[in-house]
């Protein structure tokens, strides 16, 4: 019995999960208070315009973090073979990349700043600039992320994180006890960005050795791979990201607050369990890779984030009062209350899209992107033509995810047929 449970503590998913959620969880819970701190602080229509700041970046980040796979599935090979001149000479081909498109993003968002203030009824353009700022960051610093990520480095991601966490949280504080409102908060997420990208260097020093050799990916091999990949996780980051973008627009400024407030006590459900997935991947890509089992790791992940989400949906459904008061603690947001078991059991069915998708991605299954990508779509029509209490924008986004789910659940046994 004993060797049994040393030899399950010790599976690289278990080993790795235990590493990136502890330390993701003290990274989540920091950027929680980061949160909590700015939801106590700024006023109501604040709130929500750094809500909405939040989930404007995280559109055009999509982008990046779409590449994220392709990276890991190739990186991931070649750190199997302990291949350091494909590494760098990957490392160098990608970063070209990554580095003029978010060129290109960033004045393609200063070109557009004027229309994107009015649509979301902001009257600072320096809070939008550094939105700009952070967007270009979180391009050029996402292939350290990914190397990390398919080297199994779990300790040195956990050590990134959480010096962005701790860096937005410090300097977020500061900045609006100086009086910088929504602009240091803001301010506070572009040093953090930049702290976290140096530190991110650490494990990855290797790449500055002159001794090179490009890999040979093919165009095709890549835009297959990677095409269907992107969008796949594009839908699924749309998801978590569009309802508060279109809440912004349709509701009044504080209604967006509260909406932010639900969001926000919502998803620590996913902050829980959402390292579970970056952990599986390239656990699941050298598998597959090697021609190894990999159900029962992918089961074994399920267990991991389906578990803590229901209980967290449980306690919600329990105490919702207590919960809007403990985490946010103004009266003003109770009305969220009844809501808020709806939107955990949401998270909850979202987290398990998030690993289907990421599962399906690890094998190489690159059609699901074509439903999440309907889904999405769908997701933010509905929410334009039905919008007129909050209830109607988290049931279209539940029972969206709901039927992904369940048809992913039914593709299961033909993806991982031989």
């Amino acid at each position: 019995m004993k060797q049994r449970v040393k030899h399950l503590i010790k599976h690289p998913l278990i080993y790795g999960s235990s590493i990136v959620v502890t330390g993701g969880l003290l990274a989540n819970f920091f950027n929680f208070l980061f949160n909590l701190f700015m939801s106590r602080s700024l006023s109501l229509p604040d709130y929500g315009t750094l809500a909405s700041i939040i989930s404007l970046i995280t559109f055009p980040s999509l982008l990046v973090t779409a590449v994220n796979p392709v990276i890991v599935r190739f990186a991931g090979d070649y750190f199997a073979k302990n291949d350091q001149m494909h590494l760098r000479g990957l490392y160098n081909k990608f970063f070209k990349f990554l580095l003029i498109v978010g060129v290109i993003i960033f004045f393609l968002f200063l070109i557009f700043l004027n229309d994107i203030a009015q649509f979301f009824h902001i009257t600072n353009y320096l809070i939008l600039i550094l939105a700009g700022v952070i967007i270009f960051i979180s391009f050029i610093s996402a292939i350290n992320g990914s190397f990390i990520q398919a080297k199994l480095a779990f300790g040195f991601q956990v050590i990134s994180s959480l010096t962005v966490a701790i860096l937005k949280l410090g300097l977020g504080v500061i900045f609006i006890l100086f009086g910088y409102s929504v602009s240091g908060a803001v301010g506070a997420m572009v040093v953090s960005g930049i702290g976290g990208y140096l530190v991110s260097f650490f494990p990855l020093r290797f790449i500055f050795s002159n001794k090179t050799k490009s890999p040979k990916i093919g165009t095709k091999e890549l835009f297959r791979y990677g095409v269907p990949s992107a969008l796949a996780l594009f839908g699924l980051i749309s998801f978590i990201s569009s309802d508060i973008i279109l809440v912004k627009h349709f509701f009044s400024a504080s209604q967006a607050g509260q909406y932010a407030g639900l969001s926000l006590i919502g998803r620590i459900i996913f902050f829980v369990s959402s390292p579970v997935g970056s952990v599986m991947f390239p656990i699941i890509v050298q598998k597959h890779t090697k021609g190894d089992n990999f159900s029962n790791t992918f089961k074994m992940a399920v267990a991991l984030v389906f578990i803590p989400s229901i209980l967290l949906t449980l306690f919600y459904f329990f105490f919702p009062t207590f919960s809007v008061l403990f985490f946010l603690k103004r009266k003003e947001y109770l009305s969220i209350a009844p809501l808020l078991s709806v939107f955990g059991l949401y998270i909850t069915f979202y987290n398990i899209l998030y690993l289907f998708v990421n599962f399906y991605l690890s094998i190489k299954k690159t059609k699901i992107y074509l439903p999440i990508l309907i889904g999405a779509i769908l997701q933010i029509v509905l929410i334009i033509l039905y919008h007129s209490a909050f209830i109607q924008v988290i049931m279209i986004s539940f029972s969206i995810v709901l039927l992904l789910v369940v048809g992913f659940l039914l593709y299961y046994p033909y993806a991982t047929r031989k």
